[in-house]
C-alpha cells in the first residue's frame, strides 16, 4: 500500500530541492542572453522591462511552473524548464553574426557559472557542516535532516545548470546551439536552417520523452566532467 503522507513529504522535498536552482539558473539565463543583446546595440529586452532578474518579468506559466511540477510528479530522471525568452531583434546587433553568437552562447555560459558558484557554496556549506558539528552520527536527527534538504538543493543546483548548459548547447533550432552554429553558415544556409525553429520545440519533447536514456547516455560523460571540475573539493576529502 502507497503510504499517501511520504508521497506527498517526497513530492515537497523535490520541490524544495529542484526548483530554486532551477529557477535561478533559467532567470539568469535570459538575463544573459538580454544584457550581451543590448551590449551589441540590441535595446529590445531593456524597452520591454526584460533587462532585470526580477522573476516576475521571466515566469513562464507552462515552462517555469508546470512542466517542472509534471516532470517531479512523474519521478523523471531529467528535470527540465524555461523561462519566457527575452525578446531579441538581431537586426540591431553591430554585427549580426556576432551578436547573434555571443548573445546565445550567453546564457549556457551563465548556467555554467552559476553552477561553478553553487559548487563552491556547496564545498563551503560541506565543510562549515564538518567543522563545526563534526558531522552528524544520528541520521534521524533534526540536524541530520535539514544538512540532508541543503545538501540535495546546492546538488541539485550544480546538477540543473550544467544539464540547462549542455542541453541549450544542443545544435537544434531554436535552442542557443543551434543559433551559434548558424553564425558560422553562409547566409542561405543560415536563415534555412533558423527558420527550422518553429518546428524545434515539438521535436525537442518528442526526443526527451522517447530518446531521453539515450540522451543522457551522450550527454553523461560532459556532464559527468563538468559536475566533477564544480564540485573538484570532494576530491580533497576522499
Amino acid at each position: 500500500m502507497i503510504n499517501l503522507g511520504q508521497e506527498i513529504l517526497d513530492f515537497f522535498r523535490s520541490l524544495v530541492t529542484w526548483l530554486p536552482g532551477l529557477a535561478v539558473g533559467v532567470i539568469l539565463h535570459e538575463y544573459a542572453h538580454g544584457f550581451i543583446a543590448y551590449k551589441s546595440g540590441d535595446p529590445t529586452a531593456k524597452n520591454y522591462g526584460r533587462l532585470t532578474v526580477n522573476p516576475m518579468a521571466h515566469i513562464d506559466i507552462f515552462g517555469s511552473i508546470l512542466l517542472p511540477l509534471l516532470l517531479i510528479l512523474l519521478n523523471s530522471s531529467i528535470i527540465f524548464g524555461y523561462a519566457k525568452p527575452v525578446p531579441i531583434n538581431p537586426g540591431y546587433f553591430h554585427n549580426y553574426r556576432k551578436g547573434m553568437r555571443y548573445t546565445s552562447l550567453a546564457g549556457p555560459v551563465t548556467n555554467l557559472l552559476v553552477a561553478f558558484a553553487a559548487g563552491l557554496i556547496y564545498g563551503l556549506f560541506f565543510w562549515l557542516v564538518m567543522r563545526f558539528s563534526g558531522g552528524f552520527s544520528d541520521t534521524g536527527s533534526t540536524g541530520f535532516r535539514v544538512f540532508s534538504v541543503f545538501n540535495e538543493l546546492l546538488q541539485n543546483t550544480v546538477y540543473i545548470n550544467i544539464f540547462l548548459a549542455i542541453f541549450n548547447l544542443l545544435p537544434i533550432p531554436p535552442l542557443d546551439g543551434s543559433k551559434i552554429l548558424a553564425s558560422f553558415l553562409p547566409d542561405n544556409a543560415m536563415y534555412r536552417f533558423l527558420a527550422i525553429g518553429r518546428f524545434g520545440f515539438l521535436f525537442i519533447f518528442i526526443f526527451l520523452f522517447l530518446g531521453g536514456r539515450i540522451f543522457w547516455t551522450v550527454i553523461s560523460p560532459v556532464f559527468n566532467f563538468l559536475y566533477n571540475m564544480a564540485t573538484w573539493w570532494q576530491h580533497l576529502i576522499n
